[in-house]
């Protein structure tokens, strides 16, 4: 099935580009894990793998922004978001990065840096000043999530002003880089947050969960859990995902299925436009 999987992006790819949202990437137990956000090196590796193989650029986000200029992204640019800084983006992320000769971008809340991560159990905790250093110098984007990852959604001009500016500066500082991109705490914005956004001076800010478009500061992107398999992985990347893919008899026809649907009527409207 991998074969369909691979043709079926690299028909995307000649469509478009595409943002791909994870948090962590570790082998976690799943009572460790409630929220499902890690994903097992081994399911990440074939992930990257497909990507790759079905002839995607590999960029930031930054990058992809700045090739965007205001607009739609050209096709074929993917980029790999990491939320949060969680330890394992450095000892388990980054190996496979570099193994792999691909560029990411890791998304920090900065008052969580150093800290225990309390929505996962075992002793997890986010990266240090240390690790994020190390990310930096290896070429990994750095980009801001906020100081205290406090929903956006609904916030105050002067709340989300003091989030995104307070986690820029505490980034720029510690790396000694322009900070260039945000990804919104729990993907969620609001007026304000854009306007925030807009007068820190970032290219872009990124979003998830059928949220945002192409818009430099509301830029969607396919949020990818520990529960994703090829099936849904391909899923969401094309914009049909639905629950059905993660599990039982038949997921992987029921996405190509729908998969195909699409192509086909995007292939009726090229004809037709």
């Amino acid at each position: 099935m991998t074969a369909a999987w691979r043709r079926a992006l690299r028909a995307l790819r000649r469509r478009r580009s595409v943002n791909v949202g994870y948090h962590g990437v570790d082998d976690v137990p799943p009572a460790s894990d409630p929220e499902n956000l890690c994903v097992s090196p081994a399911r990440f590796r074939a992930q990257l793998g497909l990507l790759m193989d079905a002839g995607f650029e590999l960029v930031t986000v930054a990058e992809l922004a700045e090739r965007a200029a205001g607009g739609p992204p050209p096709p074929g640019l993917a980029t790999l978001s990491f939320d949060d800084g969680l330890e394992d983006n450095h000892r388990v992320l980054l190996p496979i990065l570099r193994a792999a000769g691909v560029p990411a971008t890791v998304y920090v809340t900065t008052s969580f840096i150093g800290r225990p991560n309390p929505w996962r159990r075992g002793g997890a905790r986010y990266m240090t000043e240390e690790e994020l250093l190390a990310l930096h110098a290896a070429g990994i984007e750095i980009g801001a999530h906020s100081v205290t990852h406090r929903d956006l959604s609904a916030a105050s001009n002067e709340i989300c002003e003091r989030e995104v500016v307070g986690s820029v500066t505490a980034l720029e500082r510690l790396t000694g880089t322009p900070v260039r991109t945000f990804a919104y705490p729990y993907c969620s914005y609001g007026e304000a947050a854009v306007a925030a956004v807009r007068r820190a001076g970032l290219i872009a800010a990124v979003t998830c969960e059928g949220r945002g478009d192409w818009s430099p500061l509301t830029m969607k992107r396919a949020l990818i859990t520990g529960r994703d398999g090829l099936a849904s992985f391909v899923a969401k990347l094309w914009d049909v995902y639905q629950p059905a893919f993660e599990s039982g008899p038949g997921r992987a026809a029921r996405s190509m299925s729908r998969i195909a649907r699409v192509r086909a009527r995007n292939a009726r409207e090229a004809r037709h436009g």
